[in-house]
């Protein structure tokens, strides 16, 4: 049991031994190796910035500025940087952040500066357009041992000495109205290479882009009315234009002249002939023929037609029959007018007699 408890222990402790020598060994080994960087640059590198502004001697936010959502912005310098052993040029304004005062925390900005923006980079600093009194040069490094990168947080307070107003809004001035002038009357001749232009061809005068009324060529000469109306176009040549070719020669043209020695020439050119047809009228529809009115006539009897016609047709009605027997009859036909008519002859008669001689008397008195 002894020579056995020996051996284990002998065992153990040359296990122990190898074991520390090995140690001992990777120990002397990483003596002589260089300990690896601890600086996490695969983070991007920014700082915020934030801080109060004063004007003036006054807070910002006691001042009443008129402006809504007040800017603060950070806008880089024209300046030369040394990156990576290479100078560099930046113009002005390449780099640009911009935040609103107290969006965040009121009397107060806070803006992040960063990623991509080198270290030293200076930054001019506006608050509503008015420029603050101190600039920022970036340092986006670690600080307070702080072991990243992107941990910064800076506080830095802005000074402005006026205070931010709102832009006015431009108003364009009232243009000067141009003076105006009065027209001139321009005539002459008008040669075309070396003839006299022909009767009825149509020019008319040009000054820049004013275009005169079209007139009629006469005796190989024009006359013309100029009245471009504002003193813009003067002392400017004036040519002549027909069928789209200027003449070759120009006059200055003049407010309120009579000139009638204006002559014009015009390169060679080949008058095209405009034969205006004469308009003829239509022929005007013929109205329709009224036909004549249809007088119907309705003849009217005169009345000696229509009593000979009545006393026709009475001779011509056959007479009643006469009953047999005789003696009057109540019918009173003619027995009865006969006898009618004897009867007022006699009373006639008789009065007559009666008084004849009463009145035969006053008449002898």
């Amino acid at each position: 049991m002894n020579i056995k408890t020996y051996k284990f222990r002998y065992l153990s402790t040359l296990i122990s031994i190898v074991i520390f020598s090995i140690f001992a060994i990777n120990i002397s080994a990483d003596n002589h190796t260089t300990p690896p960087s601890m600086d996490f640059n695969f983070l991007p590198e920014f700082v915020h910035y934030q801080g109060s502004v004063t004007v003036i001697g006054q807070k910002l936010e006691n001042i009443d500025t008129g402006i809504s959502n007040l800017e603060v912005e950070f806008i880089s310098q024209a300046q030369s940087l040394n990156i990576d052993g290479k100078n560099a040029a930046l113009e002005e304004g390449h780099f640009k952040f911009s935040t609103v005062f107290g969006a965040d925390i009121p009397g107060k900005y806070h803006i992040d500066i960063g990623p991509g923006v080198p270290g030293k980079v200076i930054f001019d600093i506006y608050v509503g357009g008015i420029k603050a009194t101190e600039s920022l040069a970036f340092l986006p490094t670690a600080a307070d041992g702080c072991r990243l990168s992107n941990c910064m947080n800076v506080t830095f307070n802005l000074v402005v000495n006026t205070i931010p107003r709102p832009t006015p809004t431009p108003v364009p001035p009232t243009p000067t109205p141009m003076p105006t002038i009065n027209p001139s009357l321009y005539s002459g001749q008008i040669v075309i290479g070396s003839d006299v232009v022909p009767d009825g061809v149509k020019v008319y005068a040009q000054i820049q882009d004013y275009i005169s009324d079209t007139v009629e060529t006469k005796d190989g000469k024009y006359s013309i009315s100029i009245n471009p109306i504002t003193i813009n176009y003067v002392d400017q040549p004036m040519r002549l234009v027909i069928q789209g070719n200027d003449s070759i020669t120009t006059v200055p043209f003049q407010p309120n002249q009579f000139v009638s020695d204006a002559n014009f020439l015009f390169p060679d050119f080949e008058i095209k002939e405009t034969t205006v047809p004469t308009p003829v009228p239509p022929t005007p529809e013929p109205l329709p023929t009224p036909k004549p009115e249809t007088i119907i006539v309705v003849a009217t009897p005169t009345p000696s037609e229509v009593e000979s016609l009545s006393a026709n047709k009475v001779e011509d009605a056959p007479a009643p029959p006469v009953a047999e027997g005789g003696g009057c009859s109540g019918g009173g036909g003619a027995s009865s007018i006969s006898l009618f008519s004897i009867f007022v002859l006699g009373l006639l008669i008789s009065l007559s007699s009666r008084f004849r001689k009463p009145i035969l008397a006053r008449i002898r008195l």
